[in-house]
């Protein structure tokens, strides 16, 4: 299988691509401009900056580089207002690609990001319809069979029951050939259950799937499900999607499941040899509205089963339709989702004006980090402590959840457009109050802030 970099440039202009690398060290320096707030969409917005000291000079050098649409990258970068990801898995090899634009409709230069410990690497420019055709190629839809269309309809908590039982299934399959056993498991146990959730989310993975749509919907994963899975199972049993078969007392096993017809069907294709692919979509509307496409699911010698979350709302409850899709469905569908607009440069060959809705421009910023006082220093953009600030009319302390360990950026207000800071990772939090895509967030010493609402379930 190519990589997700090694597709054909579909532009008859031909612009030559370009691998561009900037040192997280060389952008922290971005904290230490008066009033800088990445965008909402922003890979900025989602990694902690290094403890090492900033490169201003690194930073600089990277920019003046930059030259006709690759000077796209800054306002793609730092307030992207289209984002493409897609996650493939196998259970052996696990890809991310991650795709920016300085705008809505994708009409302008786009670029593919790769973060690693010490640097972020760009590589393009990039047209929407060649991030359209590697969909395509990973998920290798020219040679899928067509299929039946078949459906089965889950509410929230069923699917994530759904995707643990498959989990667990694969899980007590590879043990039976670890094992030597020959066969297959007669069914999971509740056991295998707790285990393949919390594996899930402790080892993210594409490649298995509560570690797939865990990656594509943070927002929606459950706290503490494996105290109410088997409550899921009963009613999973009910509407006969399953089978529960009571383990007897003292049995190590515990509760036992075996899968209706429906269920039975999806398993074994997964297990005959399935691809893991999700795809989400990111758009900035306006302010604070995000509009969200987001796909997920497997590639079966059958069919590509499809999960399409898209119109589950952030942090809240409904249904997942999980469908067997063909070749032409679900190709349209994912044209639908990513779109195309192959012209990156004028009929002429000339470079086309880049349409961006962004502040952020490659001179601009330049100018901006050239007139910075030479005596800033690295400790001035440092993780923060957070801020004695009183917080009237908030509720007393109990916690809730925490900062991700890399740390979340915060507003004082809900607004991209106002300056943020970074709060440094593991802080316990009290969640408030939610606007939107927006969580109020309160600490231990009364600060309180705004942060990307869908961190948190």
């Amino acid at each position: 299988m190519s990589s997700l970099t090694d597709q054909p440039m579909s532009n008859p202009a031909d612009i030559e691509k370009r691998d561009i690398t900037f040192s997280r060290r060389a952008l922290k320096t971005l904290g230490e401009m008066p009033g800088f707030r990445c965008g909402a969409l922003s890979p900025l917005a989602r990694i902690a900056p290094p403890e090492a000291p900033s490169d201003r000079k690194g930073l600089l050098d990277a920019l003046i580089a930059l030259d006709g649409p690759r000077s796209a990258l800054v306002p793609a970068l730092l307030d992207p207002h289209r984002t493409i990801t897609l996650l493939f898995g196998d259970g052996d090899t696990a890809l991310m690609g991650q795709y920016l634009w300085p705008d809505t409709e994708s009409r302008g230069p786009g670029f593919r990001a790769i973060v690693d410990s010490d640097a972020m690497h760009f590589s393009g420019p990039l047209s929407s319809d060649e991030v359209w055709l590697s969909c395509l190629d990973v998920m290798s839809i020219n040679s899928l069979a067509e299929a039946e269309p078949l459906s089965m309809t889950f509410d929230l908590e069923q699917f994530w029951a759904t995707l643990t039982l498959l989990d667990a299934y694969r899980m007590a399959l590879l043990r039976r050939r670890l094992s030597r056993q020959g066969g297959e498991p007669a069914g999971v146990s509740s056991a295998g259950l707790a285990q393949a959730w919390k594996a899930g989310l402790a080892v993210i993975d594409p490649g298995w799937s509560v570690s797939l749509f865990a990656l594509l919907r943070p927002d929606l994963v459950p706290e503490r499900f494996e105290e109410r899975v088997s409550g899921i199972i009963d009613q999973m049993d009910a509407a006969g999607l399953l089978t529960k078969l009571p383990g007897d007392i003292g049995d190590p096993l515990g509760d036992v499941y075996i899968f209706g017809p429906g269920l039975d069907r999806l398993c074994q294709a997964v297990f005959a040899g399935a691809l893991h692919i999700g795809l989400s979509v990111e758009r900035l509307r306006a302010v604070g509205e995000i509009e969200l496409t987001t796909l997920g699911g497997w590639r079966t010698p059958g069919g590509f089963w499809l999960a399409d979350l898209s119109l589950v709302p952030m942090h809240g409850t409904g249904t997942v339709n999980v469908t067997l899709l063909g070749r032409s469905a679900l190709s349209a569908l994912v044209e639908g989702a990513v779109g195309g607009h192959p012209d990156i440069g004028a009929p002429d060959g000339s470079p086309a004006p880049i349409p961006t809705n962004s502040r952020y421009e490659r001179q601009a910023l330049i100018e901006a980090l050239q007139a910075l006082p030479t005596s800033v220093t690295a400790t001035a953009v440092a993780a923060p402590a957070l801020p004695p600030v009183a917080a009237p009319a908030l509720p007393i302390f109990a916690r809730t959840h925490t900062i991700p360990h890399e740390g979340i950026a915060a507003w004082t207000v809900p607004d991209p457009q106002t300056p943020n800071i970074m709060l440094p990772g593991d802080i316990p939090i009290m969640l408030v109050e939610r606007s939107g895509a927006w969580a109020r967030v309160l600490a231990e010493n009364g600060w309180s802030g705004w942060v990307d609402g869908r961190r948190f379930s």
